[in-house]
């Protein structure tokens, strides 16, 4: 009897062990599968982070209309205008109207008030609305670059053969239509007339639109039309169908090499001979044009718009001789004020920033 009850505790003894080994090791093959590594659980807390970022993007409340400044009918920018907002209506369904509006300078300025939605603007004048310079007299805090590159703003100033005007300086004391008030040819000729020694104050201005001021040089009401626009421009290439003594005054290679040193946000070009119809091509100053919208916009919204400009960049392109070199890589690059979170989300994603 001693004997069975020593051998059933041996057995119970025996099976404990083996048990406790069992445990032991499934015990240990748990605890080396089940935790995450730091890089896992990192990774893992970062794509969660990026699709919450990416579900708050699509979310936004999608407006029913936008407003896209652009400038007088004459010039370039307003046909641009018109293209970019076919394709906000048309691909995002959102109804969007191109206005007439002074320009570049004063796009800025609605902008800053919230009365546009998106505009055309020139880069210098996008660079001193944000930095609070010259024309402007307070910081633009909602001004925000959704891409550049758009087109060259080329400074035209046209005559006729019979105001006498062959120069520059022969401005002086001249009636001379500047476009219109608040547009960008205005602080073209500032600084351009400054380095031929005379300001508008020294011409007998006036501010109204290109197409407005052609009629006026055709009535002999004005001596001379100031233009800032990208080449041809609509209002110079009527003037030129309908008359055969149109000039447009050259700047000199020296005079060139002076303005883009004392002004190096402004480049030099030339514009070709068949371009308005003159004997040669005629060398001039030009700056770039881009696009700028309200900071206060939708990450979502402002990507979904790049998106579409980009992808439709054709219409664009053929709306306006002026914007015929854009391209996504020139959109991109040498952008002179931060872009919207929403535009710099897009270029990095097709890999036009890094």
């Amino acid at each position: 009897m001693k004997k069975v009850i020593s051998l059933l505790l041996a057995i119970i003894v025996v099976g404990t062990l083996f048990s406790g080994c069992s445990e032991a090791s499934g015990g240990n093959s748990t605890s080396t599968a089940a935790p995450q590594s730091q890089s896992e659980s990192s990774g893992a807390s970062a794509s969660t982070a990026s699709d919450d970022a990416q579900e708050d993007m699509a979310n936004y409340e999608k407006p029913k209309f936008l407003s896209i400044g652009t400038a007088g009918a004459g010039g370039a920018y307003y046909p641009i205008g018109i293209a970019m907002a076919d394709i906000i209506t048309n691909d995002l369904g959102i109804q969007a109207t191109a206005q007439v509006t002074g320009g570049a300078v004063e796009n800025n300025g609605l902008i800053e008030e919230g009365t546009l939605d998106v505009a055309i603007t020139q880069g210098p004048m996008a660079y001193a609305a944000v930095t609070n310079s010259a024309p402007y007299e307070e910081y633009h805090n909602k001004v925000s670059a959704m891409f550049s590159g758009l087109s060259k703003g080329i400074f035209h100033v046209v005559t006729l053969e019979g105001t006498g005007i062959k120069k520059m300086e022969d401005l002086k004391g001249k009636r001379v239509v500047m476009g219109p008030a608040g547009g960008g040819a205005i602080n073209m000729a500032t600084d351009i007339w400054a380095e031929f020694g005379f300001s508008i104050d020294d011409v007998n201005a006036t501010y109204i639109s290109y197409s407005d001021g052609m009629s006026a040089l055709t009535d002999g009401k004005c001596d001379a039309v100031v233009v800032q626009s990208a080449f041809p421009a609509a209002a110079i290439t009527e003037l030129a169908v309908t008359r055969k003594d149109v000039v447009i005054l050259e700047i000199d290679e020296a005079m060139r090499q002076q303005i883009l040193k004392n002004y190096p946000f402004y480049a030099e070009t030339f514009i070709p001979k068949d371009v308005y119809g003159t004997e040669e091509d005629i060398p001039a100053i030009h700056l770039s044009n881009m696009i700028v919208c309200n900071a206060d916009l939708p990450e979502g919204l402002v990507y979904d718009m790049t998106k579409a400009f980009m992808e439709n960049i054709e219409k664009i392109q053929q709306s306006n001789p002026a914007a015929k070199d854009l391209t996504i890589e020139s959109a991109a690059k040498d952008v002179p004020i931060p872009l919207h979170p929403g535009a710099e989300r897009y270029f990095k994603e097709i890999g036009a920033l890094s």
